[in-house]
């Protein structure tokens, strides 16, 4: 019996300079289910667009990576993004979640490190550095490995409505989902951040540099 092929992603890669486009590329190789499409910034949006649905790599500085994730978030539908930079935590953002970013790695990420990203994106979940939780890493601490993010791309949004008190209703309303579905959602934040109240989990949720108030 043939074994099933590994399906196909197209993944648009955005650099701020040429050196930096051909090194995620060479990184990028080492999949041959990948499709790897080089374009600039002033350009993806309509590149992406154009090789939806498709994940996006951005490779800036965070106010670089602010300006194209608004570009891309005008089009018709918001490709997820992988953001690659010197200052994670300065990228992950409120605006930048809510925008469509999944990932937030440092701008030196290895090829295991951007595969992990790209299946976590796929599977609807986030990637994070432990920079971007909790600002840059000392030398005493650098290599200490940080507990794993594992929040849903949809559990992090209802975490962010708990944070702005929104009642389970509400949620519900906004995300056009039942209210079962929320409960269902909240308990699981709740399970994950090891909180026994909505308060304890928004605040724990602040406290990982998940979500900001």
């Amino acid at each position: 019996m043939t074994p099933a092929r590994q399906p196909r992603v197209t993944i648009v890669v955005v650099a701020e300079s040429p050196l930096a486009g051909a090194r995620i590329e060479a990184l990028l190789r080492r999949d041959p289910a990948a499709r790897i499409v080089i374009t600039s910034a002033s350009q993806a949006e309509t590149v992406a667009a154009e090789h939806a649905p498709c994940i996006v790599i951005l490779s800036m500085s965070p106010p670089a990576v602010a300006r194209a994730v608004e570009r891309l978030a005008s089009a018709p539908r918001m490709p997820p993004v992988i953001v690659l930079t010197t200052a994670p935590h300065d990228a992950w953002t409120a605006r930048a979640r809510r925008s469509g970013v999944r990932a937030v790695l440092r701008h030196d990420a290895g090829a295991e490190e951007l595969e992990a990203a790209i299946a976590a994106t796929q599977a609807g979940l986030l990637a994070l550095h432990p920079d971007a939780l909790h600002g840059a890493s000392t030398p005493a601490t650098a290599s200490t490995a940080a507990a794993p993010v594992t929040l849903t791309v949809r559990e992090l949004e209802v975490l962010e409505m708990m944070a702005e008190g929104m009642s389970n209703r509400a949620i519900a309303r906004h995300l056009k989902i039942s209210s079962h579905t929320v409960k269902f959602h909240v308990a699981s934040v709740l399970g994950k951040l090891g909180a026994r109240s909505r308060t304890e989990a928004v605040t724990a949720g602040i406290r990982h540099g998940l979500i900001s108030l």
